[in-house]
């Protein structure tokens, strides 16, 4: 049987489970006259399948005629990206190869119907949008992993200050929850706070069952629900466990290498990021789920600091409140990654 899922970031495999109503909720917003919004934020744990949805709304809008899709590096200066993105876009290269132009980007060489050529990136392409404009097309700029770096910071001004001229561009970006925090937060930059954020959450579960049913057509449907159980709804999971089960055709013997997985792309970076405490607080887990009452007997800090990193393990997506006064892992045999620690 052919390998139907892989393990490598960003890449859509052939056996994905697709959050088709979020794509379709943000392409539709951003077709819209007067969209809601011109910036969406898709945040979530690493591995939970943000730059996939990224790339499938991508993909769904550059199919449309009067869009432009420019796909930029945030570690990079972005409005030059921009400019040479929009230039080397076939859909529209033809539009900037009329002799009333002179465009020269590297060199910052630029002039429309024998204005005076000019040098500066921003006004560049304050005219490229205006060209843009008046041939009807919209703009899309995607930046996966936005970070608090000087680049952003910049870009988020010049993007405000583009929507203030009523230039037809849009943004997607993806970040981790402490990333776009931290830029959300920086008190020059509340229109950025402003902006809608999707945080995604586990896949369903379901849907997870009948991608693996299609698959797997001769497995039993206790073998299927197992499967899908062992994933938790987490993204990266789905691949790695469908990948190792194609494999090894038993569950029993996936679980050490879905470990190594699960731990060398995802949960060693996870965890050497996150401050002393968060991880004490971890660490006083012994079982998947614990009750709160539980876990303030054997935290080494005070009530009040255990519901402060309580709130933050749960907005970076590891812990979930499960009812009862519980608190449960989010991630498929997390459990057994802290123990190692």
């Amino acid at each position: 049987m052919d390998n139907k899922f892989t393990v490598t970031f960003g890449q859509l495999p052939s056996s994905y489970i697709n959050r088709e109503h979020i794509s379709e909720n943000i392409c539709n917003d951003f077709c819209l006259d007067f969209p809601l919004s011109h910036i969406y934020i898709i945040s979530g744990v690493r591995g939970s399948g943000k730059t996939v949805l990224l790339t499938n709304v991508s993909k769904n809008i550059e199919k449309k005629k009067d869009w432009v899709v420019v796909d930029i590096n945030p570690n990079r200066e972005i409005l030059e990206q921009i400019a040479s993105g929009i230039y080397e876009n076939t859909h529209v290269k033809h539009l900037f190869l009329s002799k009333s132009f002179s465009f020269s980007f590297h060199g910052f060489g630029f002039s429309i119907e024998g204005d005076t050529p000019v040098s500066n990136v921003k006004t560049i392409l304050e005219k490229m949008l205006n060209v843009l404009k008046k041939h009807g097309q919209k703009l899309l700029i995607t930046i996966d992993e936005a970070s608090n770096n000087i680049h952003m910071r910049s870009f988020v001004h010049d993007f405000q200050s583009l929507l203030r001229k009523d230039y037809p561009v849009f943004t997607l970006m993806t970040g981790l929850y402490e990333n776009v925090n931290s830029l959300q937060n920086n008190k020059n930059l509340t229109f950025l706070y402003r902006a809608p954020k999707i945080e995604l959450g586990p896949l369903n579960k379901e849907l997870i069952e009948k991608e693996y049913s299609s698959i797997f057509k001769e497995e039993k449907h206790e073998t299927i629900v197992s499967l899908a159980e062992l994933t938790k709804g987490y993204a990266f999971a789905y691949q790695v466990v469908g990948y190792l089960f194609s494999k090894y055709r038993k569950i029993n013997k996936i679980y050490e290498e879905l470990d190594q997985y699960l731990s060398i792309y995802v949960y060693d970076k996870i965890w050497s990021v996150l401050p002393k405490n968060e991880k004490e607080l971890l660490m006083c887990f012994d079982k998947d789920e614990m009750s709160t009452e539980e876990l303030l007997n054997k935290i080494p800090y005070d009530n009040k600091s255990y519901s402060v990193y309580r709130e933050r393990l749960i907005k970076r997506g590891l812990l979930v409140s499960s009812g009862h006064g519980k608190i449960s892992f989010t991630l498929p045999r997390f459990l057994e990654f802290v123990l190692k620690q």
